[in-house]
Parts: structure tokens; sequence; C-alpha cells
């Protein structure tokens, strides 16, 4: 069995910090690779401003990693019939469930109806999570997780879980989907140098450069990030991502090279250098017939 998964989120320094990010304030607006995302989930584009209608009507759903909640707060919006959000952090857990308070107060005092969907939190380590029990065998109609699989050593085997908690059939005839989101292998890779930019000079003008090294070289990757030491991150190629999916019993339906548009560099400029490389894979695939 895999190593424990680290969990530096419950580290109060870590989590004040985390709680900074423009992700953890304004959650799925302030996340410019959702509308890929949403696409992946409901083949659709969004259509909506505040993006949420009923296109998960009777859905029961699966989210790992859930963090803040703020997807679990979006499937439920978007009339998911029960949603199950998995988190290692007990601090993580805690910030949700206050936000689900927060947000059921906010719409009873608008007079809204109050959605009767079931959302059960739950704290568990993804490295050793068990999804094949009889009780949830065959349960969900989606699994979706945001910038947490990279943290995963045994990615086979939860991927293996995963194809189990899925619905095989159905009676729209849709079978299980499984959507997430990591950190592009181009950002993982570097060991020598570290994972940062680097300047190179040409003719007489500065040029950030990505150090691209050690792609092909997978495995455990530690990291300064939000300032704690030693975070660890796997690395792994797409093409062991897409290999692991495939040997769980998916198939592949699709997968994107995400780095910011050129729209999204107008409304925060900070991005523009992102465009150098992809930084995130976005990845979506479905119980295989």
């Amino acid at each position: 069995m895999s190593a424990q998964s680290q969990n530096i989120y419950d580290n109060p320094e870590f989590f004040s910090t985390y709680g900074d990010l423009p992700r953890s304030k304004h959650g799925i607006s302030a996340a410019p690779e959702w509308p890929v995302i949403w696409n992946m989930i409901l083949n659709a584009a969004p259509s909506t401003t505040d993006n949420t209608n009923d296109n998960l009507n009777g859905k029961e759903i699966l989210e790992l990693g859930c963090g803040y909640g703020w997807f679990t707060r979006w499937a439920r919006d978007n009339g998911a019939a029960s949603i199950k959000a998995v988190d290692i952090s007990q601090k993580m857990i805690d910030r949700a469930k206050e936000f689900e308070v927060e947000a059921a107060l906010t719409k009873q005092n608008r007079g809204d109806s109050v959605s009767d969907t079931k959302v059960t939190f739950e704290i568990n380590d993804l490295e050793r999570i068990t999804l094949c029990s009889e009780s949830e065998e065959g349960q969900y109609d989606l699994v979706y997780s945001s910038l947490t699989f990279h943290y995963i050593e045994d990615l086979g085997r939860l991927f293996r879980e995963i194809y189990a908690s899925l619905r095989k059939t159905s009676a729209n005839r849709q079978r299980g989907k499984l959507v997430f989101s990591v950190e592009h292998p181009i950002c993982t890779a570097p060991i020598h140098p570290g994972p940062d930019w680097r300047v190179i000079q040409d003719a007489s003008k500065d040029h950030k450069v990505w150090p691209l090294n050690s792609y092909g070289e997978e495995g455990l990757r530690l990291t300064n990030w939000l300032g704690i030491e030693g975070v660890r991150k796997y690395h792994r190629t797409v093409e062991t991502y897409v290999t692991l999916l495939l040997e769980s019993g998916f198939a592949l339906t699709a997968l994107k090279d995400w780095s910011p548009s050129k729209e999204d560099v107008a409304e925060e400029p900070a991005w523009e250098i992102e465009r150098h490389r992809p930084y995130f894979s976005l990845i979506s695939a479905e119980v295989r017939g």
C-alpha cells in the first residue's frame, strides 16, 4: 500500500496563506480553465453568467480533493441529486461546511428555494480510499477532481477505485465519467534547475524561459509552495496519465493542454508568461463499454 498522503493544508500557517489565493477567495470564477472543464462535464459551453442550470439533474457525484467545496456548491446549484465531497484536510472540510451553511442562509434570506441535494463531506486519504465497496460500487455518474492527482503516488490504484465506483450503464445510456485537472507535466518535470522561470538575454533583451528537463524521469518531486518547503508532488508524463486511464478500463474522451488565452491575459496581465507553456492538463474519460 502507498504511504499516507502529505497533508500540508492542516498546517495553520499554510492554510492561512492558501486562503489568500484568488481561487480560494472566488472559487470557480477565478479559475480561467473552468470553461473547458464545464464543457467536459456537460458537453456544452457555459451559457449563463452565473454558470448554473440543471444539466446535472438527478446525477450522483463524487468530488475528490474538494478543498473549500466550490465545485460541490456549483454541482448542487446545477441540480445534482447527491454529492459526496472528500478531502484529506480537516481544515478544508470545516471551511467547506461553513460555506455550505452560509450559502443556505443567504438563499433563505433572499427567499430562494433551498436545494434538496444531499451533500456529505468526508475526511479521507486518496492514497488509501476504497470506492469498490458494496455501498459505492457503480454508484456515481461523475467523479471530479481539481488539481489533486499530482499529489498521489499510486494513481493507478486510485483510477481503478474510481472506475469501480462509476456507473457502467444508466437509463439514458450514459456511462460514468471522470473529469480532472492536474498541473501539466511540463510544470512538474524539472529537477535541475528547480521548477521556476529562468531569464536569458538575447540582443540585449531579457526573456523568461521555462527550464524543462527530466521530463521522462517520473517520480517524486519536492517543491517550495506558499512558503512551505518539501511539498510532495509526483511527476508523470501525459502518456502515463492516459495509459493508466486505459489500463483501468476508461476510454479517453478529451485532453486539453491548457494555457491562458489572449482574452484571459487581457483580464489578468500577470498570466501572460503562462502562455509560453501549458499550465494544466485537463482530462475527461468515461467507462469503456
